[in-house]
């Protein structure tokens, strides 16, 4: 493969990985909403069609180093070169579009990981809300319970039926 090949090939990834990140930020969006929303049935569905995505991602990140390392002529077992390497090794005229795609798909995953990062978080205070809850509301076995390596363990109930009237 000539290296103008693997530039022209590089660009074609990076644009596949940015409309890829599109469609998985539009599909966080629907994770978050179902999740505040307590649409359990479109919140599997979502993340169904995420782990699909991040699977796609994951493919076009191994072509996307491979043909950095075509490009820098290093070995497949050596790491993936630093894209900024890569870029001073391509021809003028595909060289910045290369760099803003890039600029763009790295932009593209940090709002990726915030939106994510703010989920999760979501959920971890919900959690603990309900579980501070349980443990006001629910009786437990007041005495301390140990784990194997000796430190104590909060005692969490094994299940929880609750009658309610919607």
């Amino acid at each position: 493969m000539t290296k103008e090949t693997a530039a022209n090939d590089l660009y074609a990834v990076l644009v596949s990985q940015n409309e890829l990140l599109d469609t998985m930020l539009a599909t966080q969006k629907n994770i978050r909403t179902a999740v505040t929303g307590k649409v359990w049935t479109d919140l599997e569905s979502f993340l169904y069609k995420m782990n699909e995505l991040s699977e796609d991602f994951a493919e076009l990140e191994s072509t996307r180093g491979n043909l950095c390392r075509t490009l820098c002529s290093s070995a497949e077992t050596d790491a993936v070169p630093d894209m900024y390497q890569v870029v001073c090794l391509i021809s003028g005229n595909l060289r910045t579009p290369v760099l803003d795609l890039f600029h763009q798909v790295r932009r593209k995953l940090a709002e990726s990981k915030i939106e994510n990062d703010a989920l999760n978080d979501y959920i971890r205070i919900t959690k603990d809300f309900l579980q501070g809850v349980f443990d006001s509301v629910i009786p437990q076995r007041r005495n301390t319970v140990y784990s194997r390596s000796g430190t104590v363990v909060k005692p969490v109930p094994e299940s929880l039926v609750l009658n309610t009237i919607l």
